[in-house]
């Protein structure tokens, strides 16, 4: 009888390590909503609609959200 098992897989061999990964951001408000942010050389900017006391002139922070889970 033989018996199979799946492979063996470690992605630290050898002693141990880890990873990490650190992102930089600057933000800035620049009144009324709007807001600016600069990551990864990047500039994103972000506003509310006007029937919350923003002048959508930007998509707003769960536009961005629900975007990045589908990326």
């Amino acid at each position: 009888m033989t018996t199979v098992s799946g492979p063996n897989y470690d992605p630290f061999q050898g002693g141990g390590s880890s990873r990490s990964m650190v992102i930089g951001c600057e933000v800035n408000d620049l009144g009324n909503m709007l807001r600016r942010a600069t990551v990864g050389g990047f500039e994103i900017m972000c506003d509310e609609p006007e029937t919350i006391g923003g002048n959508g002139t930007a998509p707003p922070p769960l536009h961005y959200f629900a975007a990045s889970i589908l990326f």
